[in-house]
């Protein structure tokens, strides 16, 4: 292990000391043991530092902040996170900008800045929580948890962890998931819910053994926990010696003095007790002046009692009664409505495009619908007509008139001028655009025009020989001398017959 990590610097530092290899390509590898392993990423950036050959110091501040909040170290006055955040924003680099930002208010919070800080970190939630970045999305959630739980806002310090939780596990990142168990394990823990803090120690138990020393320890700790809430103080103190091989907590110190007090090792719990008085947990912190002062109330040491009781008000007044916790809250509330209104402006504005689209779609399909009607209409007006023409027809060929003309045609006799003079009755009755027609296109003779009548109404060429009193020859003759005076067409005779009955 200590040889790969050797081989993994040295290569670092050449890539690092080439000016042929960008800092990005340096950076990285750093990155990933930033989010993941920061002790690894400090220990490789010191390295890099003493190179004397960063080309993007902007970037190496970054990825020293996020190495240095990884390790809970604070930042010094040398990092400028502003500039890091202007020049990424002006690069169009969302993902380092969102990381500054969120580092920027991490550090702005962690010095007592809470409500700059914390509006940088709501920032960062509204405008960046759907980058694809694992590691931001997590340390994002991470302290926006961390912040509620400060504020004391149970609901929301839930929320925010189980994001981080869900992040987690979607990376697959055991020191991540068992993080998040154990917050979640220590929330229930301090509201006293004992059933829910059993669960997320169980869970955590699962995987600790292959997590990071401080990780092992914290779930150590919850577990002893809810072994002395079970009355089992022997298994809770083995637990306690256990985690304390991985990293000494004040959770853990605290909990091993309640346990002595229990056994009556009073004077065991009396100097765990007095070691936590400036531990920096506020509730660890008052829970040992509490205890202490019980103790010397019991003992008669009064002095004592006033002045713990006095250290305790003030350290009280500064702790809480001038923390920053309800305007948090306020803030917080505040600005989620913002982001909640802005979510429903968003998707009124999505609704209204889609009845806008869905209204066009209306709109066209009506007009497609109406056009659809017009042709059909058009179409069945067309029928109608075709329809009443055959009627028409129908009706001249059954006419008295056309049967008694068969009926002489028959009987060789030929037509008389009465009997012309019906035919042209008839027909003037029955189909006057027909002969409108056949009179409006060229001038026919009295005979060419018979002619046209009886082809019209099915009599065959001997017919009308016989009934206009002339040879079957000059019928034939006439009717392809018309096909080409009224249609303007060489053909035969049959060719006309199908041209006049189509008229």
């Amino acid at each position: 292990m200590r040889n790969t990590l050797f081989i993994l610097l040295i290569t670092l530092l050449m890539a690092g000391c080439s000016q042929k290899q960008p800092a990005n390509g340096v950076f990285s590898e750093v990155e990933y043991y930033a989010d993941h392993h920061p002790d690894r990423a400090n220990l490789m950036l010191d390295s890099l530092e003493r190179c004397h050959a960063i080309n993007d110091t902007l970037l190496y501040q970054l990825v020293k902040a996020e190495a240095l909040h990884g390790v809970g170290v604070p930042l010094s006055g040398e990092t400028d996170l502003e500039h890091c955040i202007g020049y990424f924003k002006e690069q169009g680099d969302h993902d380092h900008q969102a990381r500054a930002m969120l580092h920027q208010g991490m550090d702005l919070y962690s010095k007592g800045h809470y409500i700059e800080g914390l509006g940088l970190v709501k920032e960062v939630e509204r405008e960046f929580s759907d980058l694809d970045d694992s590691g931001l999305r997590y340390l994002l959630y991470a302290v926006l948890g961390d912040i509620n739980d400060n504020a004391a806002d149970f609901r929301q310090t839930l929320h925010y962890y189980h994001q981080a939780l869900e992040v987690a596990t979607q990376e697959g990142d055991v020191n991540w998931q068992v993080q998040m168990l154990n917050n979640l394990a220590t929330t229930f823990d301090k509201n006293e819910q004992t059933d829910s803090l059993q669960y997320y120690v169980e869970q955590s138990k699962q995987w600790r053994n292959q997590t990071q020393n401080v990780i092992r320890a914290t779930s150590l700790v919850n577990e002893a926990s809810m072994m002395k809430r079970r009355g089992k103080l022997q298994m809770a103190k083995q637990l306690i010696t256990a985690s304390r091989q991985f990293a000494q907590l004040d959770k853990g110190t605290v909990l091993l003095a309640d346990i002595e007090a229990e056994q009556g090792n009073i004077q065991q719990a009396h100097d765990l007790w007095y070691e936590l008085l400036h531990s920096p947990n506020p509730d660890i912190r008052i829970h040992c002046y509490e205890r202490l002062i019980d103790y010397y109330q019991q003992e008669g040491f009064y002095e004592r009692v006033a002045d713990l009781s006095q250290r305790l008000n003030q350290y009280y007044q500064h702790a809480y009664v001038e923390s920053p916790a309800a305007d948090i809250i306020a803030l917080q509330t505040q600005l989620n409505q913002q982001q909640k209104e802005r979510r429903q402006y968003h998707v009124t504005i999505v609704l209204l495009s889609c009845i806008s689209i869905l209204l066009s779609a209306i709109l066209i399909g009506v007009w497609y619908y109406r056009r659809r009607i017009n042709r059909l209409h058009t179409h069945i007006d067309a029928l109608n007509q075709k329809y009443l023409t055959w009627q028409i027809a129908e009706h001249l060929l059954s006419a008295d008139t056309v049967s008694r003309l068969h009926q002489m045609a028959a009987r060789g006799k030929e037509a008389a001028e009465g009997d012309w003079q019906e035919l042209h009755t008839l027909v003037q009755q029955q189909s006057p655009a027909f002969l409108a027609r056949l009179n409006g296109a060229v001038s026919l003779s009295p005979l060419e025009t018979n002619i046209c009548l009886l082809i019209r109404l099915r009599f065959t060429p001997s017919e009308i020989a016989t009934l206009a009193a002339i040879s079957p020859q000059r019928v034939t003759n006439m009717r392809t001398a018309l096909l080409l005076k009224i249609f303007g067409e060489k053909g035969g005779a049959r060719d006309f017959d199908a041209r006049l009955r189509g008229m």
